[in-house]
């Protein structure tokens, strides 16, 4: 019996496909216009997946042991009951695109794919990530913050009153 494939094993099946298609859309019509459409693509893709993949919402970021289910190596740079910090020192995603000369679309399929998935995961804390591995850093950085009461209830809203029209 085979072994289940692994998250880097999916990623790099994925790429075989995406690659050329972003190659021959670069040359079509220009790599910002190009990335800027399949990075959408992808990001709004993998969220929809997760909504329905994922039941449990608004887990604390401590609680979702992203080395159990993705190639990488992190360490904690601060948690409390609203905040969480880790700095990934580690991405085999990032090696493995690296490798092949392929890292602007190495972050379309992974990096591109954070801000959608925690939108989707993760509506009462704020993400933010400034850098990557993927694009040349030491370290990619993942905050999170709780959001206030308020902000929670003004995001809830939101979403009801787009859900309406």
């Amino acid at each position: 019996m085979s072994e289940k494939p692994t998250a880097l094993d999916a990623v790099k099946i994925q790429a075989r496909v995406v690659i050329p298609i972003v190659r021959a859309l670069e040359h079509e019509i220009g790599t910002g216009r190009a990335h800027s459409i399949v990075g959408r693509a992808i990001a709004e893709s993998y969220a929809q997946w997760q909504d329905k993949a994922v039941s449990a919402r608004n887990l604390h970021p401590r609680d979702t042991d992203i080395e159990e289910h993705f190639p990488v190596e992190t360490e904690v740079v601060e948690d409390t009951d609203s905040t969480f910090a880790i700095n990934m020192t580690r991405c085999r995603f990032a090696e493995y695109f690296r490798a092949i000369g392929a890292a602007d679309v190495g972050s379309l399929l992974t990096c591109g794919v954070d801000f959608a998935a925690e939108a989707v995961l993760r509506p009462d804390w704020e993400f933010r990530r400034s850098q990557t591995i993927m694009g040349g850093a030491s370290h990619c950085d993942f905050r999170w913050q709780l959001k206030a009461p308020q902000d929670n209830v003004e995001a809830t809203s939101r979403e009801s009153g787009s859900q309406t029209h």
